[in-house]
């Protein structure tokens, strides 16, 4: 049927189609609220990682007006697109927002603080979380 093992397609056919994949990071998990990181590059060479942030909350109230703002040291550029929501539904609720990191010189650690802000019962939270251990590949 020419489909078998010796059928000329390398085994590894389709790996250099995809990008890396790197371990979800917790980024933040404070009172309720988780903040995940998943990671994509197109090559290890690459200065840019994307980030695709996923906020939880797994409280018994909603969360409104809710934000991340993100700070970087000078050797890093950061764009964030906008999220996907500005509302977490009580008891599981999630919404996303999106980041390109960019190194202006390789070698140099990845690193940002957050400042999540949000209402909960008509008050305001605001919370920092400094975040360092990204994996060491990126």
């Amino acid at each position: 049927d020419g489909w078998g093992n010796d059928d000329g397609w390398d085994e590894e056919f389709g790996s250099e189609f995809e990008g890396l994949s790197y371990p979800t990071l917790t980024a933040y998990e404070r009172g309720g609220v988780k903040v995940l990181f998943d990671f994509e590059k197109s090559d290890a060479s690459s200065p840019t990682t994307a980030v695709m942030a996923t906020f939880k909350n797994s409280l018994p109230d909603p969360l409104y007006d809710f934000s991340c703002k993100v700070a970087v040291p000078s050797h890093l550029d950061v764009v964030i697109g906008p999220p996907s929501t500005s509302t977490l539904r009580s008891g599981g609720g999630t919404m996303t927002q999106s980041m390109n990191l960019t190194r202006n010189s390789m070698g140099t650690p990845l690193k940002m603080r957050l400042m999540i802000e949000y209402k909960r019962g008509g008050k305001v939270v605001r919370e920092t979380a400094d975040v360092t251990d990204f994996p060491a590949d990126l």
